[in-house]
């Protein structure tokens, strides 16, 4: 790793408890229902050429849909959690659809390149996904049923469901391997 990218991730380690005092804008709990079909919308691709939709990624599979920066360290962090969820549930419909949000190209690519993950990572060139979202702040993850509707996602540590989670560390939890593997059961 260069001297830069070392930098800037001590950088990002050191200075994210401060992150965490944000105020983190409008909730798009607040702005997407539940049961609701998923917006669909076009990015361009960052693991094959051209563009992609949701809607022909998501067909007949459940779908875990997040917003994410190359520049955001609580991204970075669950991002491998990801592809180990992916890893887990891909041959029972299960997919995983990142959105670079608030980026730009390069460092997404970047960031895709290194890690090469084996689910759609995607980049949003013209803000429709982040509004059809109505995506502030990053990460933002949502889950989508099979039948193309939004599905509440528990937190583990709180017992609530939201419809979008923006923490982390509920992705390392037996409890949301339970609950996703229960959605595909569905």
């Amino acid at each position: 790793m260069n001297q830069w990218k070392y930098f800037i991730r001590v950088l990002l380690i050191r200075s994210a408890p401060l992150l965490v005092l944000l105020p983190l804008g409008v909730d798009a709990q607040e702005q997407v229902t539940p049961s609701a079909a998923a917006p669909d919308f076009t990015a361009r691709s960052l693991t094959a050429e051209g563009e992609e939709t949701l809607s022909a990624i998501a067909a007949n599979k459940v779908v875990l849909l997040n917003f994410w920066a190359s520049w955001c360290y609580p991204c970075l962090i669950e991002m491998p959690e990801f592809q180990k969820l992916y890893e887990r549930f891909k041959d029972q419909g299960f997919t995983v659809v990142a959105v670079a949000v608030y980026d730009q190209m390069e460092p997404a690519k970047a960031f895709q390149d290194e890690q090469k993950f084996g689910f759609h990572v995607l980049f949003d060139h013209t803000e429709e996904a982040k509004k059809r979202y109505f995506v502030e702040v990053v990460p933002q993850t949502f889950l989508i049923g099979r039948d193309g509707k939004l599905i509440p996602i528990p937190n583990p540590k709180t017992g609530k469901t939201k419809l979008t989670v923006n923490d982390p560390t509920i992705w390392v939890q037996p409890q949301t391997y339970d609950f996703i593997a229960s959605v595909l059961q569905r």
